[in-house]
């Protein structure tokens, strides 16, 4: 019974740093900086950015969360055989099966809220509506429509 109840706190702990984590970086993105380390855009090694769990990120912050993500995945997968260790040793053999599935359902579940998380900031920028990306001074159009030099419309 403990096991579940250091996953159930584990896992609520985890959502709550997430959303805290997605509610800081979107402010910094409104204030024209990275989500994660707060350059501004205008102080980046490319002007290009990244997104990452539906926040702005320059090149050097994505290439950290590219190279951390396998030892992220690791420290699951140690997590869940010390869950499945100590679930054999005290609760039986019945719990075995169950942590371990739903450690990979809560897993799946994370990567599923990250790409909603990445698909919602794909449409906010392409509706003009997400503000980070007005500070990097590229105009987001919701048609196919085209200002020409004059300012006039195609």
């Amino acid at each position: 019974m403990l096991v579940l109840a250091l996953t159930a706190v584990a896992g609520a702990s985890a959502v709550a740093a997430w959303m805290v984590d997605r509610r800081r970086c979107r402010r910094r993105n409104e204030q024209g900086e990275c989500g994660a380390c707060r350059i501004s855009w205008a102080e980046t090694s490319s002007g290009d950015p990244y997104l990452i769990h539906g926040r702005l990120v320059c090149e050097d912050c994505a290439e950290r969360a590219k190279r951390r993500m396998p030892w992220e995945l690791g420290a699951l997968a140690g997590w869940v055989a010390l869950a499945a260790g100590f679930t054999l040793a005290g609760e039986g053999l019945a719990l075995l099966l169950v942590i371990p599935a739903a450690m990979g359902i809560a897993t799946l579940g994370a990567v599923q809220l990250m790409k909603l998380a990445n698909r919602n900031a794909q449409r906010r920028i392409a509706a003009g509506e997400f503000t980070g990306f007005d500070a990097l001074g590229t105009e987001a159009t919701t048609d196919a429509t085209e200002a020409l030099t004059d300012g006039s419309a195609v």
